[in-house]
């Protein structure tokens, strides 16, 4: 079973991620149903820390947003290097 985050820095790390992406997703807020989805990560890595499932997911979803044009290639890069970062830490 996996365990909610208790440590501090972990879960200060998993927010500013989620708040990063985001501010670099819509920040116009012009994408009303980005945020939600957003916030459905943000409590599975919060409260499942190391689900595979979510990190699969989340590695498609900042895919789409890249895909789509929402984030730069370098924004999508960058979100790579912290989620595999994330992963390692044990906070995603």
């Amino acid at each position: 079973m996996y365990e909610p985050l208790n440590d501090p820095v972990a879960i200060d790390a998993v927010n500013l991620f989620f708040d990063d992406l985001i501010e670099a997703a819509d920040s116009a807020q012009r994408l009303p149903h980005l945020r939600p989805q957003v916030e459905d990560y943000r409590f599975e890595a919060l409260n499942h820390a190391g689900m595979r499932r979510t990190q699969d997911q989340l590695r498609g979803f900042v895919s789409g947003l890249l895909v789509a044009d929402v984030l730069t290639p370098e924004q999508g890069r960058a979100f790579g290097l912290r989620m595999q970062a994330g992963c390692k830490a044990g906070w995603l």
